[in-house]
């Protein structure tokens, strides 16, 4: 099931007008209080954290986007908030799809094969054309991509399809990081 990430709501006040007891604590202890937290909550992600694919990249990006999101939100010192907590949210939840591979799976609700003979061709729902005339622009693309390949079986065809709108959404995640993340600072 995919984690559908919304825009956090932005407080009224600022965290300049906030009276909290870190006004009055030496920097050193609130330095040393922040190193703590920041060990307790990545504890979580570091466990689960492998060096097998770009998979724990990812997620580990997503988990730092998470926190600076709430940060950013939450003490709400500039005026741009509510575009960087917008763009945040759209680069998580593409990492979120990105993770659950939602476009490189998604022709397969278009059709199933007989649940009894998995290795059949028999199918049993064909709906790819509906799959494939939803996205008109991804078919061209995909045929002109792929010059010399034929694409008779609407199975490849679409599964052709499905590969190259997973690959948009990962181009599209990073290239909003690379246009946006460097306004998201405090």
């Amino acid at each position: 099931m995919i984690n559908k990430y919304s825009k956090l709501p932005i407080p009224e006040d600022t965290a300049w007008e906030r009276k909290t007891w870190r006004k009055y604590v030496h920097w050193r202890i609130r330095y040393f209080i922040d190193g703590v937290h920041n060990i307790i909550r990545w504890i979580p992600t570091i466990y689960h954290d492998r060096d097998w694919d770009d998979h724990f990249i990812t997620k580990m990006l997503q988990k730092k986007i998470e926190h600076q999101r709430e940060y950013l939100v939450k003490h709400n010192r500039h005026m741009n908030i509510a575009n960087d907590n917008y763009w945040m949210t759209v680069v998580l939840n593409l990492i979120e799809l990105e993770h659950e591979e939602f476009y490189g799976c998604e022709y397969m609700d278009y059709y199933s094969t007989d649940p009894k003979d998995f290795l059949s061709d028999k199918m049993v729902v064909d709906n790819l054309n509906d799959y494939i005339n939803k996205y008109p622009l991804t078919k061209r693309r995909v045929i002109r991509e792929n010059k010399g390949t034929n694409f008779t079986d609407k199975r490849k065809l679409a599964f052709y399809m499905s590969g190259y709108r997973q690959r948009k959404c990962r181009q599209l995640m990073f290239e909003i990081l690379k246009q946006k993340s460097q306004s998201w600072w405090d």
